[in-house]
């Protein structure tokens, strides 16, 4: 331990100086770090109601679960599967044009028009990966509570995004029940037309109005994929980063290396 003591007051000088330039650099990059912003919201998944509740498979899919290419059985995790899908990420991105906020240095905000030499117009796929980066969506299936948040440098911007996935996913999924409902019914109609059987037609007929009545119930419902318990609102205070906390953080880990390579170093020299 003593020789390690003396080792470290031997080269105090180049320690000193080594952690006195880390922690500048440190320093400058937390400086031009920007602050983010969390606007969150949280949710009850509600059961997605659907014309076709027992889809045959020669007839129909799920109306919001068609949207998936595999969707599950239960609404919660199907729900939590197009929150994170790339077709309401595409959403979000057009109807916010937030193609300049998510690649601001292939934007020219003085002529307004994306410069070719950097990349030019991001495509759709960029865009909806980009976005990814800035929203997390968690689902706890023990409380069935949804929980998204928005991560950006703008509270407003933050707040306003949070609301537009919200908005495009509900719309999203009532559209393609309604779309589902409407395919059901008009099927129903053309098989009763064809039907020369009393009794098939007045089976086809019972179906039609059970599927009109569960066509108007989607179209009446205030809220078809979840309910709001807590919505978005403007955060107050930035959410990262907590640049006491990493500088005191980097300092600690710096020191710590050094002390652990120069006591590597005296032991090596003296076993």
């Amino acid at each position: 331990m003593l020789t390690i003591l003396q080792e470290i007051l031997r080269l105090r000088v180049r320690l000193i100086t080594i952690w006195l330039v880390v922690m500048v650099i440190v320093v400058l990059r937390l400086v031009t770090m920007p602050d983010i912003y969390t606007s969150s919201c949280l949710l009850t998944v509600l059961p997605l109601e659907q014309v076709d509740q027992e889809s045959r498979p020669m007839l129909s899919l799920g109306s919001a679960r068609s949207l998936l290419s595999q969707g599950g059985d239960r609404d919660d995790y199907t729900i939590l599967a197009f929150m994170k899908s790339r077709q309401l990420a595409d959403a979000v991105v057009e109807e916010l044009d937030l193609g300049s906020d998510l690649f601001p240095e292939r934007w020219n905000a003085s002529s307004e028009e994306w410069i070719q030499q950097r990349g030019g117009k991001p495509s759709p796929t960029e865009s909806q990966r980009a976005l990814r980066q800035y929203v997390d969506v968690s689902y706890d299936q023990f409380t069935g509570l949804l929980l998204l948040e928005v991560h950006w440098p703008s509270p407003e911007k933050a707040r306003v995004i949070a609301d537009g996935f919200m908005s495009n996913a509900d719309g999203m999924l009532r559209r393609a029940a309604i779309a589902e409902g409407e395919r059901r019914i008009s099927e129903l109609q053309q098989e009763l037309e064809g039907s020369a059987i009393a009794e098939v037609g007045a089976y086809l007929a019972e179906e039609i109005t059970r599927a009109i009545s569960a066509l108007t119930s989607i179209r009446a419902r205030a809220s078809y994929a979840f309910r709001i318990i807590d919505p978005p609102s403007i955060p107050d205070r930035k959410s990262w980063p907590p640049r006491l906390l990493i500088f005191l953080l980097v300092g600690a880990t710096t020191a710590a290396v050094e002390i652990g390579a120069v006591a590597g170093l005296a032991l090596r020299r003296n076993p």
